[in-house]
């Protein structure tokens, strides 16, 4: 691998981009590969510094360095897709790194990853979170997101954006429909070989996190949809199982209330009977209505990242 292009989304965080910039041109130095970056600004709405305004040739070391300036503000994880789709469609090279630009995953890291990476002709290789440093509320409500995801699709998911992928990969991925909702998840749904290599996470260079409590939620949830098929076999099963314990439970009760009439309360089995019957209606029908939109969906035309980037990007910006 001679060429590697660094995609880091951007949103308002010029300061800590412009230090990520400064510490990826002091370990271009170190690595036995060329580093572009792309810098995807997410529809910033904070006056650009005058580095970005302008450019001037402060890295040095750097194969090239440029912003994206998105036309609107899509969502981060967006902003990676059409990252993504800008590397292998403007670019030619051979690998692509996915990292944030607040510090969060640690440059110095990049020659782990890519000794992983070495001697392979594809690969993917992951960043496994080791050790975080969110406050406790945000390191407990990632627990849940990860046990829940676990749960309700069958599949462990222990990393998030910092991976090195081979440009074969990248390509496959950006075809995914899934890519447009979360990075990680569509990664997880492509069933490429994925190398996990330990990773801990780094400390903010400036400012605070974007992602409070409701963006974790609305993330955990994009994520999980990716697995909306088997979230949907799962509520079949549900159904499944709830019916049988129905069609078991009534005769049970039936006989209960007619041979023991005097062991019972009046109304009992009356009560559980009808609640038993309305448990597995909402449920029922809850699953009917989710099967029924997922075939909706299917005659719909998908977004494929690769095809319908193009709109997004206002302008390339070289510094």
């Amino acid at each position: 691998m001679e060429s590697l292009c660094v995609v880091v989304p951007v949103y308002n965080d010029w300061t800590s981009f412009g230090i990520l910039l400064e510490k990826l041109n002091a370990e271009a130095r170190t690595l036995p590969v060329a580093l572009t970056v792309l810098g995807i600004n997410d529809g910033s709405t904070e006056p650009e510094p005058l580095w970005v305004q302008q450019p001037s040739n402060l890295w040095d070391t750097l194969a090239g360095v440029q912003v994206i300036h998105l036309a609107t503000n899509v969502g981060h994880q967006r902003a990676i897709a059409i990252g993504l789709c800008m590397a292998i469609d403007c670019h030619n090279h051979e690998a692509v790194l996915v990292m944030d630009g607040d510090g969060e995953d640690p440059p110095e890291q990049i020659g782990t990853m890519l000794q992983a990476a070495a001697g392979k002709k594809d690969f993917c290789v992951v960043a496994e979170r080791r050790k975080r440093t969110e406050n406790l509320t945000f390191r407990l409500s990632y627990i849940v997101y990860k046990a829940v995801f676990s749960i309700v699709t069958g599949k462990e998911i222990s990393f998030g954006n910092f991976s090195l992928t081979s440009r074969a990969y990248v390509r496959r991925i950006v075809m995914i429909p899934d890519l447009w909702n979360n990075f990680a998840a569509a990664v997880l749904r492509s069933r490429l070989p994925i190398e996990r290599v330990p990773i801990d996470r780094g400390h903010r260079y400036a400012g605070k996190s974007k992602m409070n409590f409701v963006s974790l939620i609305v993330h955990g949830l994009s994520g999980i949809s990716v697995y909306a098929e088997t979230i949907y076999v799962r509520l079949l099963l549900l159904t499944a199982a709830i019916v049988a314990l129905t069609v078991l439970s009534i005769p049970i009760l039936l006989i209960l209330r007619i041979f023991f009439p005097l062991h019972t309360t009046p109304g009992w089995a009356t009560t559980v009977s009808f609640s038993l019957i309305i448990i597995f209606m909402l449920v029922f029908l809850t699953a009917l209505s989710s099967i029924l939109n997922l075939l909706n969906n299917r005659v719909q035309r998908p977004v494929l990242p690769f095809t319908d980037y193009k709109p997004y990007v206002a302008s390339v910006q070289v510094l």
